[in-house]
């Protein structure tokens, strides 16, 4: 099997750009980084001044070089990434590595302060097996309760000593579990003893490219990439030396650190019953190698952690999220949701590294994610729902969030799974394939709500 080549490095640098006065696709059919459009519309003069020029918010928006600089390096390491797993993936019977499905802020125009951090899904499938592979929504068997964003893939119609004739390497990975009777694919197993390994073996080849290359030329390797441990998605760290110039690109300003987050994922389907705004949406569901987390979902605790995959259905959040960027409205939600994720960012720098404590209870038990949660709940309700309330510009849309926020803290409920939510989901999203009945919702049960 050949390795990546200097060569390929600059061939891939070469089809980062699309081709210019090509007008962006909307949701599953555009996969590229976006730039965040903030909107403040109108205010009041002096909340909107003091906002800007305090030193927990201030200016939030990302250096538009060190996102051009980012977005290119991170798609390069990407591209020879892919090339490098595609190859070693053929060892594997049936196992087909497809493209990366860019997700997160970066992907969504909600990144803020620095262009450090670029989520992926790297779409993956079996020849041979796809058609037998089904879906089996996950209950808690104690509490005969739906655990919504979670489920087993069963093979059916097959045999484990077909698995084992047919399939072999995989077999001895363990990724076929026989259970009760049953065939599961092993999410966990999949994920730790063949990506995992792959992804290793592939970053010890760049660096070896990288290192002959700026050996040659400069005596000095400048360029690192390293898999962080960061079970069970895999990161990668990608450190940059200023002064230097890598794929093209370059020299950069000061020494920078990339974050490259992605899982492994399995085509499900493709939805073809939801509409959003008049359009058929056909958004991709994935089932992703990223086993339990028990700490967020106690009921959890009686699953397979070996078997348990999540669903995740960003194809949903992105068609909404890229509309919303047309929309002044709806605008206005999303530069209030960058604000407290900015908020959020500077809170936790402020007293954790400047002042030595633990910052405020909220901004740790709070995720980037729970704010996104909330920021639909509100794209639905003050878009949707209730179309006729007030929203002039993003100060009345912060309170909004702000008020959304003290309902959960009251609560005690985590904001979570805006998509399994059977009650609202439906007047946003009509013919949504609503998820069984009764669910868990995600508890906090450390919240104060004082």
């Amino acid at each position: 099997m050949s390795g990546v080549t200097y060569e390929d490095i600059k061939k891939a640098n070469r089809r980062l750009e699309s081709p210019p006065g090509v007008a962006a696709p909307v949701g599953r059919c555009q996969n590229q980084w976006q730039t965040p459009i903030t909107m403040y519309g109108r205010n009041n003069l002096d909340w909107e001044v003091k906002l800007k020029e305090s030193s927990f918010v201030g200016d939030m928006e990302v250096d538009s070089w060190d996102w051009f600089e980012s977005r290119q390096v991170v798609d390069v390491v990407k591209d020879l990434l892919q090339k490098e797993l595609r190859s070693k993936g053929k060892r594997y019977e049936g196992l087909v590595i497809n493209s990366y499905v860019r997700q997160g802020s970066s992907r969504e125009g909600l990144k803020v302060l620095n262009a450090d951090e670029f989520d992926a899904m790297l779409e993956f499938h079996f020849e041979g097996l796809d058609e037998l592979i089904e879906h089996k929504d996950f209950k808690n068997s104690d509490l005969m309760m739906f655990i919504p964003g979670h489920c087993y893939l069963e093979l059916r119609g097959v045999t484990i000593e077909y698995l084992k004739d047919n399939f072999a390497n995989l077999y001895k990975k363990g990724v076929f579990i026989e259970e009760g009777g049953n065939i599961f694919l092993s999410s966990k197993r999949l994920h730790v003893k063949i990506f995992e390994s792959m992804v290793d073996s592939a970053v010890s080849k760049i660096n070896k490219e990288m290192l002959k290359h700026d050996t040659l030329e400069s005596k000095k390797c400048m360029f690192g990439l390293k898999r962080k441990m960061n079970p069970p998605s895999i990161n990668l760290a990608i450190t940059l030396n200023a002064a230097q110039q890598y794929f093209g690109i370059g020299p950069f300003k000061a020494e920078k650190e990339l974050d490259i987050d992605f899982v492994p994922a399995f085509l499900l389907r493709y939805d073809q019953t939801t509409c959003y705004e008049g359009m058929l949406m056909q958004c991709p569901i994935h089932a992703v190698c990223k086993w339990a987390e028990v700490d967020s979902f106690r009921a959890l605790a009686t699953a397979d952690q070996c078997r348990i995959w999540v669903v995740k259905s960003t194809g949903y959040e992105k068609q909404i999220l890229d509309v919303a960027r047309k929309d002044e409205r709806k605008l206005y939600i999303l530069t209030a949701l960058r604000i407290l994720k900015t908020y959020f960012v500077k809170m936790k720098k402020e007293y954790a590294e400047d002042l030595g404590c633990a910052p405020p209870q909220i901004v740790t038990m709070l995720k980037s994610y729970h704010l996104k949660q909330l920021a639909f709940y509100l794209l639905n309700y003050l878009c949707h729902k209730y179309p006729y309330f007030k929203l002039h510009g993003v100060q009345q849309a912060l309170i909004y969030f702000i008020e959304v926020i003290r309902v959960d803290l009251k609560q005690k409920r985590l904001p979570h799974l805006f998509f399994a939510d059977n009650n609202v989901v439906e007047t946003m999203l009509p013919g949504y394939p609503l998820v069984p009945s009764p669910k868990l919702r995600e508890e906090g049960s450390n919240w104060k709500s004082s």
